[in-house]
């Protein structure tokens, strides 16, 4: 079980995921893993890029400005790790390439058709019919206990440059 994605406080409720840098380094520090300079930039990396979830390769070339040392094998033990205690989701696409997503909130995933961006979209209302159908479709020969989607569209930039061709 993620660690992150299900702490209780004192009182047996559950508690909010570690979200910001500082939270996600005690949080590292507490469960007895220390908060190297590699993992802090490569956490401050990851979360740089806002709701655009990125590759590996993205996440050490960003963390590589915040600290020279980080290569592409520390990055991939870090996002293992980060996975491993729930601070982080890698998410693979039906052509193999993958990203990290560092969101613990439930939420949706846009890929974009131009450029192949993925972004993190809010649940919305959608996911109270989505939940409801969900039960329905349960049976003797299946249980479903989650779902996952994956929408399809044009992220800003994207969108931007076809306004500006005329497309």
């Amino acid at each position: 079980m993620p660690v992150a994605a299900h702490r209780v406080d004192d009182t047996g409720r559950p508690r909010r995921a570690a979200e910001t840098l500082g939270e996600r380094l005690n949080a590292l520090q507490q469960l007895g893993y220390r908060a190297t300079p590699q993992r802090r930039a490569i956490l401050e990396g990851m979360l740089s890029a806002g709701r655009e979830n990125v590759s590996a390769d993205e996440i050490c070339r960003r963390a590589r400005t915040i600290c020279p040392t980080v290569n592409l094998a520390t990055t991939y033990r870090t996002l293992d790790l980060l996975g491993r205690l729930g601070m982080v989701r890698r998410l693979t696409s039906g052509d193999g390439r993958s990203v990290f997503c560092p969101n613990a909130r439930p939420h949706y995933h846009g890929s974009c058709l131009g450029c192949g961006a993925v972004i993190d979209i809010p649940r919305g209302g959608v996911t109270q019919v989505l939940e409801q159908e969900q039960s329905k479709l349960t049976d003797g020969a299946f249980i479903i206990v989650d779902h996952r989607i994956e929408f399809y569209g044009y992220c800003a930039g994207c969108r931007g440059v076809a306004s500006a061709s005329g497309g």
